[in-house]
């Protein structure tokens, strides 16, 4: 039986991907995605059991489940970018997933996924103001550089005066 590749060459010498491979290269990472939001789940107290052990899922079952969440992600992606393409953007937008999710019977999901979008655009104004207060330290870089340099050093000899 022969082996078709998915790689095609361009004129350049460049490899492109079919799209087929490139759909099963995404579909890859969607999963390991997946996998490490289940583990990280699965490792939180809120879902541990007594005596703190913690719950696992039958390699079958988190395939399984893994498997659902790639669907889910790509059949909302494409909805998503269906309605974008509609309303003539090039980008999905926030509003487009809420659309997605309420043309596909999710309404319920909206609320919560409108709450986390809000935490994560305060989350970057928090992290912009960070930036700020290093611009308007009114300290040069060679300073900065210095301060840092001082503080790595204090760190490891606080790391290094620990008895093992």
């Amino acid at each position: 039986m022969a082996v078709h590749s998915h790689h095609h060459r361009g004129q350049s010498g460049t490899t492109y991907l079919s799209a087929a491979a490139a759909r099963a290269e995404a579909d890859k990472r969607d999963a390991a995605t997946v996998q490490k939001i289940i583990n990280e789940v699965l490792s939180s107290p809120s879902i541990q059991g007594e005596n703190g052990a913690t719950m696992t899922f039958a390699k079958e079952t988190r395939d399984l489940l893994i498997e659902c969440c790639v669907e889910f992600i790509t059949m909302l992606s494409s909805e998503a970018n269906e309605i974008a393409e509609k309303d003539a953007k090039k980008t999905i937008a926030c509003e487009h997933i809420t659309k997605a999710l309420e043309e596909l019977g999710f309404a319920d999901y909206v609320p919560e996924l409108v709450a986390v979008a809000d935490q994560f655009k305060n989350s970057q104004v928090s992290r912009e103001r960070k930036q700020t207060k290093i611009e308007q330290s009114g300290m040069s870089n060679e300073e900065l550089i210095k301060a840092q340099e001082e503080l790595f050093r204090s760190a490891g000899e606080k790391y290094n005066s620990v008895p093992s």
